[in-house]
């Protein structure tokens, strides 16, 4: 087990696969701040320690990637992980568990898996600690580094009826659909980050492709994982199971589970697999994803 410090937060467990290197905080948590492929540079964005404003729950975002439940709710959502993890090692990673949140009656954990040569499986588990059953989804939330271009392939039915809708495009009240950093295409829809655009945008899709990724300065993170679908199956955010969100700051990746019945004493998951990819152009535009990404997915 080897420790290192990212930024400006210490005691950071290192777990590395090949050319693809994460960094896990365990003073708090469960937070994988730092990620690396071959020598690049982080790929996340790490925060300063400092609370959210007008949240009141002590709430500290801290950058990287993390765990939430959806639907997104004040305060239910901000609770804070501000607690050391507890950090169990398994035949093919480590666990990262956290206190059960005095809010809301829930623990997380992530659990990282080394799988083939630099990609990992990390597995996003809620807990059901209360006493009472709680409707939730496991919503995994990446914060990714300025300068970037979140891409998010556009799934388009070849079979179904040409009167069936077969997608479905979801914004936040603080989005615009002529916003520069929003690209459409047949394929692909990406949000660029762009560091002098002060307004945030977000928006959500129902990805039946069943992925979602980020390329910065030549690196890509790709996070897959199983889109689920049937009369039965119900997202949160109108269906969206990944999302896209750009700031002045970051730009953010996240992909959402379906929404769970969780009774008391039970558990949900929900399972990325991430692939890191280096020695890539620069990409700003749908014709570079398709040229030279797309061949490198798995």
């Amino acid at each position: 087990m080897k420790t290192c410090d990212v930024g400006i937060y210490r005691n950071c467990l290192e777990i590395t696969n090949g050319s693809f290197r994460l960094a896990v905080t365990t003073d708090f948590g469960p937070r994988i701040i730092g990620g690396f492929i071959n020598d690049g540079p982080n790929i996340f964005k790490v925060l300063p320690n400092i609370p959210m404003r007008g949240i009141g729950t002590g709430f500290t975002l801290y950058g990287g990637h993390r765990l939430w439940h959806a639907p997104q709710a004040v305060p239910r959502t901000y609770a804070p992980d501000n607690a050391p993890v507890e950090v169990l090692e398994t035949d093919d990673g480590f666990e990262f568990i956290c206190e059960v949140e005095e809010m809301t009656g829930i623990r997380k954990s992530i659990l990282i898996e080394l799988e083939e040569d630099s990609t990992f499986q990390v597995t996003h588990r809620l807990t059901n600690c209360g006493l009472w059953p709680v409707t939730l989804a496991p919503w995994a939330l990446s914060i990714m580094a300025p300068g970037g271009l979140a891409v998010i392939p556009q799934y388009r039915s070849t079979e179904a009826d040409f009167c069936t809708p077969d997608r479905s495009l979801v914004l936040w009240p603080n989005s615009s659909f002529n916003d520069p950093r929003l690209i459409f295409s047949d394929n692909y829809i990406c949000l660029k980050q762009d560091p002098n655009c002060k307004r945030a945008c977000k928006i959500g899709f129902n990805s039946e492709d069943g992925w979602i990724g980020y390329v910065n300065q030549g690196y890509a993170l790709i996070k897959y994982f199983e889109p689920f679908v049937g009369d039965d199956v119900k997202y949160p955010d109108r269906g969206c199971n990944v999302e896209a969100y750009s700031c002045a700051d970051f730009c953010e990746i996240e992909t959402v589970a379906p929404l769970y019945e969780l009774p008391p004493d039970d558990f949900c998951e929900h399972v990325e697999h991430w692939q890191g990819i280096s020695d890539l152009p620069d990409l700003y535009a749908v014709g570079d994803v398709e040229e030279y990404l797309e061949p490198l997915l798995l």
